[in-house]
């Protein structure tokens, strides 16, 4: 356990790159430096001609894909499951003494700063509601493919200034033995205290970055709180600064505020916004008013449900953990990858249908008038692009597989 202070935190120093957040170098990458056009641009192999020897090939299906996709009545080919890059997710949450606090309209913000207790006993408090959504959002990140590794903090330690060095439990893969980790410790665990958010995101930072080789895919932290900082505030702008180093090697911060976090909508949005998650390209994160950012999720606006919100925020950011880059899988047998030859195969859990993704690259990654994918990284990776990684995102069970030694299908030119 530490305290939150300059001096504590000062010497924690993540290397600096020029900030860009790995979804945008995902769509960068995509358009980018010669690796959008399938035929070569770097990469091996793309000669046009079939990389499978006849002894390597498996027929896709019955060689008919679906959609009418018949690429030729002879084509046979090997058909690889595809896997996702992983989600590692380390929520941080505030059990400070106002989440015991019935939230809005049951007690207003500014009384539960007065009197932090529960005005209505027969009303759950902001740390019920919490507790209860996280358990609903465990259930549905442990069903989902690739299976994403995930952990959880508290904050403070001590019911003071203190904040963890580690999490109370550690990011790990969300198998049931760690849901029902995790729902332990969340039933274990009691609010009350001070809020150090600086030292507690900070040590968050650190924990990814000290043991990045031991987390395989795309790095988010989870910040909840129903306040702002009360143990170190001089040093939140030098935790915004932070955020953005973090953002920079692949550590993305999202940003919840809970009823209570009114009076700190700047730093909370502005904490986002550099965090690489912002709400759009265009929210407010100036900071010319302490109470005024909308770059992160913000659950005190009026009339908002805070359960409902905080529900629906829980599974936004579920969906958004959930990579759209594939690794362009290795031919069979040592032998030769074509890239005018490689299909991707989406299947929806609703109708278990198997669909092609056409490849696309006469539309921006981004643009969600694209509905195929494009290569990226000098064709070592798949990036799923536009709709067509909406559709994947808010599918979590869907499967996805590479189909390899049948001509590329592509949007008509």
């Amino acid at each position: 356990m530490r305290r939150a202070t300059a001096a504590s935190i000062v010497s924690l120093v993540l290397a600096a790159v020029p900030a860009c957040s790995s979804q945008g170098d995902a769509a960068t990458n995509a358009n980018g430096g010669g690796s959008s056009n399938k035929d070569g641009g770097g990469g091996s192999g793309g000669t046009g001609d079939s990389g499978f020897l006849a002894n390597d090939s498996a027929t896709v299906g019955d060689g008919q894909m679906s959609d009418g996709f018949d690429p030729d009545a002879q084509c046979a080919g090997i058909n690889v499951q595809a896997t996702r890059t992983p989600a590692n997710i380390l929520f941080l949450i505030d059990r400070s003494g106002s989440m015991n606090c019935n939230p809005p309209p049951t007690t207003q913000s500014d009384q539960c700063e007065q009197w932090p207790k529960r005005a209505d006993a027969s009303q759950p408090s902001k740390w019920e509601i919490t507790t209860s959504a996280l358990k609903t959002a465990l259930g549905g990140l442990s069903q989902t493919t690739p299976l994403p590794a995930v952990g959880i903090a508290y904050f403070n330690v001590g019911d003071l200034c203190g904040y963890p060095d580690t999490p109370a439990v550690p990011v790990q893969a969300l198998d049931v033995a760690q849901v029902n980790a995790m729902t332990i410790s969340l039933d274990s665990t009691y609010a009350f205290g001070a809020t150090p958010i600086v030292g507690t995101v900070m040590r968050a930072y650190a924990y990814f970055d000290d043991n990045a080789t031991s987390f395989t895919g795309n790095r988010f932290v989870v910040l909840l709180t129903d306040g702002g900082e009360t143990c170190d505030p001089d040093n939140t702008q030098f935790l915004v600064n932070k955020a953005a180093e973090a953002a920079a090697v692949g550590i993305r911060t999202f940003v919840l505020g809970a009823p209570g976090s009114e009076p700190y909508r700047a730093f909370l949005s502005q904490l986002a916004y550099e965090g690489g998650t912002a709400s759009s390209a265009t929210c407010d994160h100036s900071g010319s008013q302490a109470s005024v950012g909308d770059c992160h999720m913000d659950m005190t606006l009026p009339n908002m449900d805070f359960a409902v919100e905080l529900q629906k925020n829980l599974a936004a950011i579920s969906a958004n953990a959930l990579s759209c880059e594939l690794n362009v899988p290795e031919p069979p047998d040592g032998g030769t990858l074509d890239y005018n030859e490689v299909n991707v195969m989406y299947t929806p859990s609703s109708s278990g249908q198997a669909t092609t993704l056409p490849y696309d690259d006469q539309h921006p990654c981004s643009d969600s008038s694209n509905k195929g994918w494009q290569y990226a990284d000098n064709h070592t990776k798949i990036v799923l692009c536009g709709q067509a990684c909406a559709d994947i995102k808010s599918d979590p069970q869907a499967q996805l597989s590479v189909a390899l030694g049948c001509q590329t299908q592509g949007v008509p030119k």
